[in-house]
């Protein structure tokens, strides 16, 4: 299991990718760092001939999201994680029922801390599996759509394993 999702995407445009991709740079602020900003575009980030890493310009939850892709002719893979910055908030929120642990078995004891073990996994199970995992599946869901329109992505179909594409 991973600590944090991640999405891997198969797209076939209905174009070639040299103009998609035109497309996405017209609608993408193009910058080095992917932080959240106010901006008419649609994306913030890094596009290339064939590649592109790019952000939802959307202010607060825009870069949860990283979309990571490469294409070669009409078919391309696409990547979608979660930027590095918010795994280090996520980590320092599933360290809550560890740090809660920690303390009650400090305070009350160890026989004490293990009654509250359940109580405590629950919580951990809930950081992960809800507020991670269904904060991840309706941001990407919002970039993937707009990419979509933008880029015209006739057909996304999601693949288990790694990309073959080695992310900057």
């Amino acid at each position: 299991m991973k600590l944090f999702p991640t999405k891997n995407l198969k797209a076939k445009l209905t174009e070639d990718c040299s103009i998609a991709l035109a497309e996405l740079k017209q609608n993408t602020d193009i910058t080095d760092s992917l932080v959240s900003s106010r901006t008419k575009k649609a994306f913030r980030g890094q596009v290339s001939e064939t590649e592109f890493k790019i952000i939802s310009s959307e202010i607060g939850t825009g870069s949860i999201c990283v979309l990571t892709g490469k294409f070669d002719g009409t078919i391309g893979e696409i990547e979608v994680k979660i930027h590095k910055a918010f795994k280090v908030m996520f980590s320092i929120l599933l360290s809550y029922p560890f740090i809660g642990f920690g303390l009650i078995c400090f305070n009350e004891g160890f026989e004490k801390a293990v009654e509250f073990l359940p109580t405590l996994l629950i919580g951990l199970l809930f950081i992960r599996f809800v507020f991670i995992e269904l904060s991840f599946n309706i941001i990407s869901k919002i970039g993937l759509n707009k990419l979509t329109k933008i880029m015209r992505i006739e057909k996304l179909i999601k693949q288990r394993g790694t990309t073959s594409f080695n992310s900057k």
